[in-house]
């Protein structure tokens, strides 16, 4: 057998050479710990920035589109005769494409804060979106309202046929020849022509009225109602809906009348006008 000796000064030497040797392992691999980590965050930190440079984009095309949307809006309104959104109301929205939270931010900037500035940027796009969404109400329940309103305008002539007499206050009655008003127009036609609804509305009166003869008025909304008299037959009934154009008698001579025609009367809020003054030049009646 051999052995071998060592002192106390060789057994302290090699300890500390072998400490400094584990110290230096162990501090290579935290180094290469801290290199992998570098580059993985750097990777991650790249994505990331691709990501929101994407959005940003986007969020400036949203921008751009909204913009659009809120010049075809003030059309809109001119269409459907509203006035324009108050200068207040608009401040609700104020931003636009070239406004800075809604264009590209610098790629090179802090996430959080292009995070945050686009954040700022969609809320302000949601506020321009709800004012946009109001006014577009706005401006649907106006067209809707002035469609059902020319729907229930009256326009065209009751019959086909000739003008035979024409709206006053003082004309002489073809039977009983005297002086008295009469408040509405004659239109000459031909027995058993029909004769329409001048709007949409709903019967009133359906039936015989005397002076009148066979008699049909018709209650358009607004405060507009229309007559029809001197019809030879009727052919709707009393709470019936009619569109313009309906045929709701035929053309006759009942009543006080002389010869086939309708006279035909027009009453705003229960006053009697001038009934060419809602008919069409060329509004006539097939």
């Amino acid at each position: 057998m051999r052995s071998v000796r060592f002192c106390r000064r060789t057994v302290l030497g090699l300890s500390t050479v072998g400490a400094g040797a584990l110290a230096l392992a162990v501090g290579a691999a935290a180094l290469a710990l801290d290199a992998g980590r570098g580059t993985g965050a750097a990777v991650e930190d790249a994505r990331l920035q691709s990501e929101i440079s994407a959005l940003e984009g986007r969020v400036a095309t949203l921008g751009q589109e909204m913009e659009s949307l809120l010049d075809r809006e003030e059309e809109l309104r001119l269409v459907a005769d509203l006035p324009p959104m108050p200068v207040e109301v608009q401040a609700i929205g104020v931003g636009g494409p070239d406004h800075p939270l809604l264009v590209d931010g610098d790629v090179d900037g802090d996430i959080d804060g292009r995070v945050g500035s686009m954040a700022t940027s969609l809320d302000m796009l949601l506020k321009r979106s709800e004012l946009l969404a109001s006014s577009m109400d706005d401006v649907r329940k106006s067209i809707v309202d002035k469609k059902a309103r020319f729907a229930a305008t009256p326009s065209i002539w009751p019959a086909s046929g000739f003008l035979s007499s024409t709206f006053s206050h003082h004309r002489r009655h073809p039977i009983f020849h005297d002086v008295r008003p009469h408040y509405g127009i004659d239109i000459s036609s031909r027995r058993g022509n029909p004769i329409v609804a001048t709007a949409a509305g709903r019967i009133l009166k359906a039936g015989w009225e005397n002076g009148h003869g066979n008699y049909v008025v018709i209650d358009h909304g607004h405060g507009v109602t229309t007559a029809y008299s001197h019809a030879s037959r009727v052919v709707v009934r009393s709470g019936e809906g009619v569109q313009r154009g309906d045929v709701i008698a035929l053309v006759g001579s009942t009543g006080f009348s002389v010869a086939p025609h309708v006279h035909y009367e027009v009453h705003e809020n229960g006053r009697p006008v001038n009934p060419l003054k809602y008919i069409f030049p060329d509004a006539i009646a097939d």
